[in-house]
């Protein structure tokens, strides 16, 4: 019984320094950081739509270059939305 302890700490050790040298051989995935001009050449517009019947009154802004025909309908009327 007193060896096996022994024994069974020394092949947990291995198991732990394996995973170390795993963990360092992997490099984590890195996203190249974003410059302001970067982000500012992007050119979105803020569109701000609101649906053309009184009594629906539904309202959305959407940050995009251009607007499609499914933005510019009303989700709750299916009605034309005006820009802004």
């Amino acid at each position: 019984m007193g060896l096996d302890k022994w024994i069974k700490t020394e092949v947990s050790e291995k198991k732990t320094e394996k995973k170390e040298e795993v963990r360092s051989t992997k490099k984590p995935k890195t996203q190249p950081i974003k410059k302001k001009s970067e982000i500012e050449s992007i050119n979105l517009t803020k569109f701000v739509l609101i649906c053309s019947k009184p009594k629906c009154k539904y309202k959305k802004i959407i940050m995009k270059k251009e607007l499609s025909e499914k933005d510019r309908i009303c989700p709750r009327c299916k009605n034309e939305m005006k820009v802004q």
